[in-house]
This record gives C-alpha cells, structure tokens and sequence, in this order.
C-alpha cells in the first residue's frame, strides 16, 4: 500500500468523520467535531496498519476480523465515558452509539470500500438529524413539571430558557416567586424522554442551582 493511498485514506476518515462530529458539536453534545475525526482516524489508521502488516499471509482475513473487533470493543470504553448519569437520568446514549458507528466507519474506510463508507455516512447523519425531528413530532411527548429552587433568580432563569430554546422545549405555566431569599422557578413543558433527560441535565450544570424536583 502506497503512502499516497494511505494518506488518501486518513483525510476521507477526517472528512466523514468530521461531517458527522458537525452534526454532533452543533448539537452540544459530549462527543463533538475533534473527537468524532478522532475515532474515526484512529480506527482508520488501524485497519491500515494491519492490512500493512498482515498482506499476502494465510490467516490475513481472521486476524483482520480479530483487530476491528478489538477497534470496537476499545470504543465501548470511550463510549461509556459519554454515558453520564445524574439523578436517575442517563444522558449520552446516542453519543456513545455514535461514536461506536464512526469507529466502524473509519474501519471501513481503512479497508478500502469507499463508495460502502460514503453510504454508511450518509445514513448515520439522516439518522441524526431527519430521525430526531421524525422524533420529536410522532413519539409520544410527556408533560414535565420542574420546580427549581436557585439563587440570582434573574440570571438562571435566562439561562434555563437558552437552554429550553436550544433543546425546542416551550415553557407553559412559567412563575418566580421568592421564599426566604431562595428563588423558586416554576414551570411545565412537553417533550420526549431523550430531551427531558438532556435538559434536566443541563440545567443541573448550572451554577447557583439548589434543588430541582421532576413531577
């Protein structure tokens, strides 16, 4: 394998990697741009090596099959990272399943069936973005109530609602009140599960928050 083949290889991962980690860092989320071309460089750069390293022997084939499935389950750790949990709410299981997928695309990639990875990136990002607003428009919304106790009410409460807006959340039933110099916000929305758990999540991230209770 010539080096021009391989460095043709390594920047067709960065590109579909880094298109897919577009989607991921305009989104905020854990797994963004850098890490997403990362993973799938470095899972690129491995099949690469091992095709290298391993042509023209007869057991070619299984140890290749055996070094992505290493690839793979190596991902599974640093997917897992992604996972966080926080008051009972897991976030992040899309990131990991995402970047899991990028991996065994720049597998692909690093094998040699372009035309096979160029597809499979197409259907990751349709998944992403034309699934999540299927999503959010067909799956059945619950009503979440939240009760917020802060201090600074002003200034958490406009960064509760950049972060409602960032996740298309609309606040009914909004209300301050203040109890013995604590803050209690008040409100409802609707939403899927995913995007409860991603703005509880958020909001809990903040700073000056003291409590919130989820009805």
């Amino acid at each position: 394998m010539s080096i021009l083949e391989i460095t043709l290889k390594l920047l067709l991962a960065v590109a579909l990697g880094g298109l897919i980690g577009l989607e991921r860092e305009s989104s905020q989320k854990p797994a963004g741009f850098r890490t997403n071309i990362l993973i799938c460089i470095g899972a690129a750069m491995m099949m690469v090596l091992a095709t290298t390293i391993l042509q023209g022997k007869e057991t070619g084939g299984s140890e290749l099959a055996r070094i992505a499935a290493g690839v793979i389950t190596g991902i599974g750790f640093i997917g897992a990272g992604t996972i966080i949990q926080a008051r009972g709410s897991v976030v992040g299981l899309t990131s990991a399943a995402t970047l899991w997928t990028v991996a065994v695309l720049g597998l692909v990639i690093g094998y040699g069936h372009y035309l096979i990875a160029l597809i499979y990136s197409c259907i990751i990002i349709l998944t992403l973005i034309i699934f999540r607003k299927l999503e959010d428009q067909f799956i059945k919304r619950t009503q979440y109530r939240y009760e917020i106790k802060t201090l600074h009410s002003k200034q958490v409460l406009s960064e509760i609602k950049k972060i409602a807006l960032h996740e298309g959340l609309k606040f009914r039933e909004l209300r301050l009140k203040n109890e013995e110099g604590i803050s209690v916000i008040t409100f409802l929305f609707q939403g899927s599960e995913e995007r409860d758990q991603q703005f509880a999540h958020t909001v809990l991230g903040l700073e000056n928050i003291k409590e919130i209770k989820i009805d």
